[in-house]
């Protein structure tokens, strides 16, 4: 491998936080054949088609939140991007699940960080959603409890086992709070896929 074109992607990935678009690498001279072995030799990791990062990147996930919330201004972090906050994962996501109500206009998103909105219908939008600060700045969350039922109602999209894992650390949890899980499930009206879990599981 040419070490000037390896010393080039870098760059480029240093330049755009250590992820960057095909185009980002193909403009500073960097083909896409190196791409692709930039990637087959693990210097590089393909995220989807077209978006790559730097291998082994840990994201700084809470101050990456700060800006997110900041283009996003009535989304709130859900799903695996709040499972992740409040550490009952162990799956670092690549992409900022942000649940916006349905009737909103769609935001216009930037190529980075990566950003994935999320369309919830009243009582989906409103339950749940929580407060956090981080380095001084406010960012809206969903709770623990309304971010697990989120993860059973999606779990056919994000998977089984993400899905169980996300259970199984919130029951171990010292800040579980039951009764208000169920009192979600019931509100959304999840409450018997929610109850088949929680059976297995406790």
């Amino acid at each position: 491998m040419n070490e000037q074109i390896k010393a080039e992607a870098m760059h480029v990935l240093a330049e755009h936080h250590g992820i960057a678009r095909t185009k980002d690498f193909i403009k500073a001279g960097v083909s896409p054949y190196h791409i692709k072995k930039l990637e087959f030799i693990g210097e590089i990791e393909r995220i989807k088609q077209g978006l790559y990062r730097q291998s082994g990147l840990i994201q700084e996930m809470p101050d990456e939140m700060v800006e997110v919330t900041k283009l996003i201004p009535k989304g709130v972090i859900c799903l695996l991007s709040a499972l992740s906050y409040y550490e009952l994962t162990t799956y670092n996501p690549w992409e900022y699940q942000i649940a916006i109500h349905r009737s909103s206009k769609k935001p216009k998103l930037p190529d980075y960080p990566p950003i994935k909105i999320i369309y919830l219908a009243d009582a989906q939008y409103n339950i749940g959603i929580d407060e956090v600060d981080i380095n001084g700045s406010v960012v809206r969350i969903y709770d623990r409890e309304k971010t697990i039922c989120d993860m059973v109602r999606y779990r056919e999209k994000l998977g089984m086992d993400l899905m169980k894992e996300g259970l199984r650390n919130y029951l171990k949890s010292s800040n579980k709070n039951i009764t208000k899980l169920v009192s979600y499930a019931d509100k959304l009206r999840i409450q018997t896929v929610l109850q088949k879990y929680l059976e297995v599981l406790i």
